[in-house]
């Protein structure tokens, strides 16, 4: 749990450095232009984020008891940022962590810092739904290294 508290203490401390609301989706869109995305062979339908109402796809896989993610929405660097900058921060705080780390944790995280505030519903929808794909993929996985 301390890699997971790290983290998210970076995350704090970022948006608590912002002195303009409008800084803070500055941060998500640059966070946005900068992720390298995925290869787009890996956007089949099945890793769809349900309820997103952009186009997002995340793909998990499972190596040395970690959970790692790749995300990308369909428009890639150039549509929809707010969205794709959104996956990359939640990228930021799980990719890499265990299933019982991502699982012993709140995504309530996201409100304590502000992000969800200021969405717009269809944002705060897909962007809680994205959240619940996570958390589902780690339960998932949670359960299949407890069958080994």
């Amino acid at each position: 749990m301390v890699e997971l508290e790290k983290r998210q203490q970076e995350i704090r401390e970022i948006f608590s450095s912002f002195s303009d609301p409008d800084d803070k989706w500055a941060f998500i869109l640059k966070l946005a232009r900068n992720h390298e995305g995925m290869d787009s062979n890996l956007k089949e339908e099945k890793f769809l984020v349900q309820g997103c109402a952009a186009t997002m796809y995340l793909v998990p896989s499972f190596e040395n008891g970690k959970v790692y993610f790749k995300m990308d929405t369909d428009g890639g660097v150039e549509n929809p940022l707010i969205s794709r900058g959104l996956g990359v921060l939640a990228l930021r705080v799980y990719n890499g962590l265990s299933p019982e780390e991502i699982l012993s944790s709140s995504p309530d995280f996201f409100q304590e810092i502000g992000l969800t505030i200021a969405l717009s519903a269809t944002r705060a929808n897909g962007f809680a739904s994205l959240l619940k794909q996570i958390y589902l993929y780690a339960r998932v996985y949670a359960a299949l290294s407890l069958k080994k």
